[in-house]
């Protein structure tokens, strides 16, 4: 059984554009601070003959509310910043009493030369 533990968590609203070389551009605005138990933190490497990437899951459950409703229904348009990094949402998962919802979230850190 894992240790879990309550941190502060922000969640930003993504905005997508592109710009005049038609290059995408995503804005992200906070749009409020909330605390989450966090848990199954998972940090791995992949080294191939040139590159290291770094990948991160971790889990993220908050209360149910308005709010988180419309994250659960609308995943693409939110990330989640935690220790000052920025987290995208792969899968929600709701509680079957609707009284929790479990995020599921990656960071991929640029690709580093070896």
């Amino acid at each position: 059984m894992s240790i879990k533990r309550y941190e502060n968590i922000d969640i930003n609203n993504l905005t997508f554009s592109r710009s005049g070389f038609g290059e995408q551009q995503t804005t992200q605005t906070k749009w409020f601070a909330t605390r989450a138990i966090v848990g199954d933190v998972a940090n791995s490497v992949k080294i191939s003959e040139k590159y290291r990437v770094y990948q991160d899951l971790v889990n993220f459950t908050i209360h149910y509310t308005p709010n988180a409703k419309m994250i659960v229904d609308n995943q693409n348009l939110y990330s989640i910043k935690w220790r000052n990094h920025d987290w995208r949402i792969t899968d929600a998962r709701e509680s079957n009493d609707r009284m929790s919802v479990k995020l599921l979230c990656y960071r991929t850190d640029p690709v580093t030369a070896v």
